[in-house]
């Protein structure tokens, strides 16, 4: 379907402009919002303008070089500072969790020789118990 034409510019509904730039109706909203696409209001629909000059080989919309270049510089510094952030975090995640399996490791170890050291206690005194009867038996002379 083609919209009303003048002169050199083309009007045409939301869907049919995510159609032609092969992308989603919310993101021809969002062009519209932001002033990558001119549009208009009529009777509560949006028609976007379309003008030939205006259009990519991509079907994308054309923009103001100079505006995009800074937005684009400033977005592709920020998506770096982010990833940058995120890249320490993660070395700081592994850090921990080294450490933390250094300290489970102790751990286990640690709860190894104190487990030794009750079942060397047990045996212990139980031979205590098993020499102490006797002594009894002979110091009250039971029979």
């Amino acid at each position: 379907m083609s919209g009303v034409t003048d002169n050199m510019t083309e009007r045409m509904s939301t869907q049919h402009a995510a159609k032609q730039f092969r992308v989603h109706e919310r993101t021809i909203r969002r062009w519209i919002q932001s002033g990558k696409l001119k549009a208009e209001q009529i009777e509560g629909r949006w028609f976007v303008q379309v003008e030939d000059e205006n259009v990519r080989g991509n079907g994308q919309p054309v923009q103001d070089n100079a505006r995009d270049d800074g937005q684009d510089a400033r977005l592709i510094e920020h998506l770096t500072d982010e990833i940058s952030h995120l890249r320490e975090q993660l070395a700081r995640r592994d850090e921990q969790i080294d450490h933390l399996t250094q300290l489970l490791a102790m751990q286990s170890k640690t709860t190894a020789a104190l487990i030794e050291q009750l079942d060397t206690s047990r045996a212990m005194i139980e031979d205590m118990r098993r020499r102490k009867l006797p002594l009894l038996k002979r110091v009250f002379r039971w029979t």
